[in-house]
């Protein structure tokens, strides 16, 4: 039963991720947060400990949230997108093929509901970045970096993997707009916008290639030869693949940025560690060199944007 409904939460949140292709969908992340919650309840409670039943936990708090702020009036296809994103990449990354298994260890109850808070930060924490996407909150954001920080020292989210490049995609989304909006007020109604994308994104590429390959040089298994200039290689081609398809996004009419396609840049940078997940877990490896490919998209157009004449 577990399992059957854990399925019925995945393709929820398949709805979810597509729904921005069109104009219903209002309640789809209370659907996924019912089915996560379900299939939680009807497993053992022993398998919080497990990264299975954590993951429901995580998704379903999330969803709620991610609901709230939707009925509150807050873009529904970017929360919806977003957040069916997440949840697919959470629960193919970390819950089971085979479903939830039996334990052979015993836990205490205090133990499990440690887990199980700790689970619903994560899940606040995850809903918390990606609203301050949208609205940008000074007060929230300290909390989060010191939620984050307790977590990083009391608990073993460091050796999390997955769901420590998950946090830190969501950290990158939900950071950037605070350097947008300081750099923003500074370049507007310049000239040599599509010159100063190219070479950004250019550089951007650069850094991610070079600062990859010196992080996967150090995986015993893959050495400094040429096997890890081929994995910076393909990481960084599948990074800027899904930079590149977030330049689309405008399309879809995510254009409400001043630059939309230089928005979308950074947005498909942001997320591209999340997506890797999918496929490697080397995936973490290419976080330093996105947050500095980020950096300069956003501060170059200070540089490479010229101010146009006023006229006389």
């Amino acid at each position: 039963m577990a399992e059957t409904l854990a399925t019925l939460a995945f393709l929820s949140a398949v709805a979810m991720l597509l729904s921005p292709l069109f104009e219903k969908g209002k309640w789809l992340a209370s659907i996924t947060a019912t089915f996560c919650t379900l299939s939680f309840v009807t497993s053992p409670f022993e398998t919080i400990h497990q990264p299975g039943g954590s993951v429901l936990v995580i998704v379903a708090m999330m969803c709620i949230l991610l609901q709230y702020h939707i009925t509150q009036g807050y873009p529904k296809k970017y929360f919806n997108g977003m957040g069916g994103a997440m949840t697919l990449v959470l629960l193919l990354t970390l819950y089971p093929m085979d479903g939830i298994s039996s334990t052979i260890h015993e836990y205490s109850l205090f133990s499990g509901i440690l887990e199980l808070l700790q689970s619903l930060v994560i899940g606040t924490v995850l809903a918390q970045l990606l609203f301050n996407s949208i609205s940008f909150n000074k007060t929230h954001s300290l909390i989060i970096i010191g939620v984050l920080t307790i977590l990083l020292l009391s608990s073993d989210l460091l050796l999390s993997g997955e769901l420590l490049v998950v946090i830190i995609s969501m950290c990158f989304i939900g950071f950037i707009p605070y350097l947008e909006q300081k750099i923003s007020p500074k370049i507007t109604n310049r000239g040599g916008r599509a010159t100063a994308l190219a070479i950004s994104t250019l550089i951007g590429i650069i850094l991610v290639f070079a600062i990859t390959y010196a992080s996967v040089s150090n995986v015993p298994r893959i050495g400094t030869g040429h096997g890890s200039i081929a994995v910076a290689l393909w990481l960084t081609v599948a990074v800027t693949a899904i930079g590149l398809c977030g330049m689309l996004l405008p399309l879809l009419g995510f254009d409400a940025h001043p630059r939309p396609e230089a928005w979308g840049w950074r947005l498909g940078l942001a997320v591209s560690p999340m997506i890797l997940c999918l496929q490697t877990d080397l995936a973490g490896h290419v976080s330093l060199g996105i947050l500095l490919a980020l950096l300069i998209s956003i501060s170059s157009p200070l540089v490479l944007e010229k101010g146009k004449p006023k006229a006389a």
